[in-house]
């Protein structure tokens, strides 16, 4: 447990995006299973304490912390165990992505994620996790089959389809912090690919939207064992790429790519086989470095990677972009400021599922569109979303949490919306698990529960 004032305090409060700095709770706590993660939770019911649960501390919003409440960090549920027979894993609720990738690696396994490597698995899994492997094996969530979480009346469940489908339902792409503290995943993993390769190609600005047309026809159609981000990054002049991963030999890319290398100018700039792992650490920006170095600085043993001060917004592209929304996507680039517009490609297994199969909505999207930037660049990021209003479907993806976006619960959840609420209302009824974004965010809270055993 960290106070204010006790040493060692400040860090503990602090998450991974410096802006939320000022933002301080009353205490943090650092449960080791998941019975503490039940006793802290009886104990600020108990108390009618506000509290938020932290997995690797990357809301883009904040609010894996709050001010006036207590912080359960999960950062010591952070085990990793393999069973081959059944092709599971299961994964504390505090492990981060990079351990995640490394620790099954060394089982001959995977599970598809992101590539933020400090990234928590709670955060990623409850909100949908696109990542370079998920046109392949889909979204995190969607290899997800049970969980255990301790709900508002401060019980330990045990959730799969045979004890609560509806609330299994809900936690694969319903939002982290809505239906209670997960403390422990079951995912179902792959068998770790014998070939993978990293490809990157560059057009000069000039070929912009002629790139940007090629990409989004293929890049939701291509074979599956690739998934790639396009990038229109700011800067004098702006620039644009596309990069990704397939799971296969890079011999085979300079045929595969032959869409995208057709536009005027287009460069390979590289195509290489790496192992799994290793893919993975270039991915995350770690190339070179070990596993434990590919942390944030502070937060785990022998992390070297720094703290980084982002905004963000999103959307999604449901059909393809007409010349003037290409032309706009250019126009937002080449705008005074600083950030970049990444485009992740979706199709494959992603949208084989159906929309209301998982609480995850959007599943017949071609592409999400993420505005980032680092630093002091809300305006620019704004301006270009704005700029996209007419050529975009209105949805938003729920893990790129956006404290701005009015008419959010629609945005993230759509025609989902309706059974989160009463998911939310029959696990939750008293509104306890609060933060600004919040499922049934209008309801009134109530006392809390008496918890009793």
């Amino acid at each position: 447990m960290f106070l204010p004032g006790q040493p060692g305090f400040t860090a503990a409060a602090h998450v991974y995006n410096p802006r939320f700095d000022g933002v301080l709770p009353t205490a943090v706590a650092r449960p080791v299973d998941s019975i503490d993660v039940r006793s802290a939770l009886r104990f600020t019911l108990a108390h009618d304490m506000p509290v938020r649960a932290r997995s690797g501390g990357h809301s883009y919003a904040g609010y894996s912390t709050l001010s006036g409440g207590v912080v359960l960090d999960l950062r010591k549920l952070n085990s990793i165990t393999v069973d081959k027979h059944a092709g599971t894993a299961t994964v504390g609720a505090g492990a981060q992505l990079i351990d995640i990738y490394s620790g099954l690696a060394s089982a001959g396994a995977t599970l598809p994620a992101g590539s933020c490597p400090s990234v928590g698995v709670s955060g990623v899994t409850l909100g949908g996790g696109f990542g370079l492997a998920g046109r392949h094996f889909g979204l995190t969530t969607d290899n997800l089959v049970a969980v255990k979480i301790v709900t508002a009346d401060g019980q330990l469940r045990t959730v799969n389809k045979q004890t609560d489908a509806d609330l299994l339902w809900a936690l694969k792409g319903g939002g982290g912090g809505n239906f209670g503290v997960v403390t422990e995943f079951t995912f179902s993993v792959y068998p770790l690919p014998a070939s993978a390769a990293y490809f990157n190609v560059r057009w000069p600005w000039s070929s912009a939207s002629e790139a940007i047309a090629a990409w989004q026809s293929w890049a939701p159609h291509t074979t599956d064992k690739i998934t790639s981000i396009l990038h229109l990054n700011s800067g004098s002049p702006p620039s644009i790429n596309a990069n990704g991963q397939y799971l296969g030999s890079a011999g085979a890319l300079p045929g595969l790519l032959a869409p995208l290398l057709g536009v005027r100018g287009a460069v390979l700039s590289s195509h290489i086989n790496l192992g799994y792992l290793p893919l993975q650490l270039l991915l995350a920006g770690c190339s070179g470095l070990s596993v434990s170095a590919c942390h944030t600085v502070g937060a785990s043993p022998g992390g070297t990677l720094p703290r980084n001060t982002f905004n963000a917004k999103s959307d999604y592209v449901a059909k393809p972009l007409s010349s003037a929304g290409r032309a706009a996507m250019v126009a937002a680039a080449e705008a005074p400021g600083s950030g970049a517009l990444l485009c992740d490609s979706y199709g494959g297994a992603v949208n084989r599922v159906a929309p209301t199969a998982t609480a995850f909505v959007h599943r017949d999207q071609l592409f999400c569109i993420q505005y980032y930037g680092s630093g002091s660049t809300a305006a620019w990021i704004s301006q270009a979303w704005t700029r996209m209003r007419p050529y975009v479907s209105g949805q938003a993806y729920q893990n790129y949490i956006d404290p701005t976006l009015k008419n959010w619960p629609q945005a993230y959840y759509g025609q989902n919306l309706k059974r989160l609420e009463a998911t939310r209302e029959r696990v939750d009824p008293n509104h306890y698990f609060n933060f600004p974004q919040a499922i049934g965010r209008g309801l009134q809270r109530s006392p809390p529960p008496r918890v009793t055993g």
